[in-house]
């Protein structure tokens, strides 16, 4: 039984992406404050660190105006669920990403006095720069994954450290030889000399429905003047295996569909299709050359034309600067041009190590090893100086 004692810490996290960086980050916290309690919203990765998950985040995994409506009763049960739980007594509130749903649960938190704490922010950079006004009154302390943004909020006056991105503790120590690609790839039913393909279609079921279709057709267009072309799919964690392979079956060159798994197809694909997201810096981590594709309802697409303040997409692109990394977006997202970009890089020998050198330039920008470890050590701080405060005032010292 727990005791009365025991700190309670509630994490937030709203798809797949948060999952996973959420469960990184409750095993650094366990390993400094094994006594903690930590429960929230999240998924298996959550809940493999020990994470008591009472909502879990395949729920809500949506984006986009119109999809988030469509979609709304699943929110508001969401956000009444975290709603009730904070009123229930909480020592410290962790967001991660999901910036709609957790800046209105950071505002609820100040009304209640729970201190917050927010682990990869919204990309204020992006678009809605107005939203830092909200995380100055409602944020305490912010952690940020990229380089350039503890300027933004220190030129803003939010409390804000750079910890890194977590991204690199789960991929950067993953390598695989000639040897070892060749095991997996046999492992898999493939064959070790092919042309591999991965294809990640997102982690949400919607990017699911609106993509992986089209990324397989555009495989088997590639399939014809390719003929040794097999197919890797990593599906994410939080989907239903079966929707997957109930979209791959039919096609006449090798298809293979794997539960996660993403290091290792990212690391044996000569080339990925990818959804625009997390994963984009994952495989430049990994230097798997790639293409980018995104596509949004139209309405959704049409709002965000009209707030975003960027030229790309892709993360990898945003960070460097520059188009290092073919985007298609809309209605460039047909199987033809993803056939042709995808056929370019594959033919182009050259091209393909360049952009390996250029997502290795990405990655060096991304910090170093141990975000999780270091976002660790600041949340125990703290949690450390609520604590102390909280005592002082019972004790009337303040």
């Amino acid at each position: 039984m727990r005791s009365r004692k025991t700190l309670k810490v509630m994490i937030v996290a709203g798809e797949a992406s948060g999952d996973l960086h959420g469960g990184a980050l409750a095993e650094a916290l366990f390993k400094r404050l094994p006594s903690l309690y930590i429960y929230g919203f999240g998924g298996n990765a959550m809940r493999r660190a020990g994470v008591d998950v009472v909502f879990d985040v395949g729920r809500l995994a949506v984006v986009g105006i119109v999809e988030v409506l469509l979609h709304l009763k699943s929110v508001v049960a969401a956000y009444r669920c975290a709603l009730s739980h904070l009123r229930e007594g909480v020592d410290l509130l962790i967001l991660i990403d999901y910036p709609d749903f957790n800046l209105r649960l950071a505002k609820s938190a100040r009304k209640l006095g729970i201190p917050v704490v927010y682990y990869i922010g919204p990309q204020i950079w992006a678009w809605r720069p107005n939203r830092i006004k909200a995380i100055r009154r409602w944020v305490d302390k912010m952690l940020v994954v990229l380089p350039f943004e503890k300027r933004i909020y220190d030129a803003a006056g939010v409390p804000c450290e750079f910890v890194g991105h977590p991204l690199l503790d789960q991929v950067s120590p993953f390598e695989m030889g000639p040897a070892e690609k060749a095991a997996y790839l046999a492992s898999k039913r493939l064959s070790p000399s092919g042309v591999t393909i991965g294809l990640l279609p997102g982690s949400r079921k919607g990017e699911v429905a609106s993509l992986f279709p089209v990324m397989l057709r555009s495989a088997a267009l590639l399939a014809k003047e390719t003929p040794n072309l097999q197919v890797l799919v990593p599906i994410a964690p939080n989907l239903p295996e079966g929707l997957i392979w109930a979209m791959s079956e039919g096609f006449d060159f090798p298809i293979c569909c794997v539960k996660g798994e993403i290091d290792q197809v990212l690391s044996v694909s000569d080339l990925i299709v990818v959804a625009s997201g997390t994963a984009t810096l994952q495989a430049a981590i990994a230097q798997t050359p790639m293409v980018i594709v995104y596509r949004l309802s139209w309405v959704t697409y049409w709002l965000v034309r009209k707030l975003i303040r960027l030229k790309s997409i892709g993360l990898v692109n945003i960070i460097a600067g520059a188009r290092l990394v073919p985007e298609l977006v809309q209605e460039e997202v047909r199987p033809e041009r993803i056939c042709e970009e995808a056929k370019r890089l594959l033919g182009d020998g050259a091209a393909r190590e360049k952009m390996k050198q250029e997502l290795m330039s990405v990655a060096a920008r991304l910090g170093s090893a141990g975000a999780s470890d270091r976002a660790a050590a600041i949340i125990s701080k703290f949690l450390e100086e609520v604590t102390l405060t909280r005592g002082l005032e019972r004790e009337g010292a303040l």
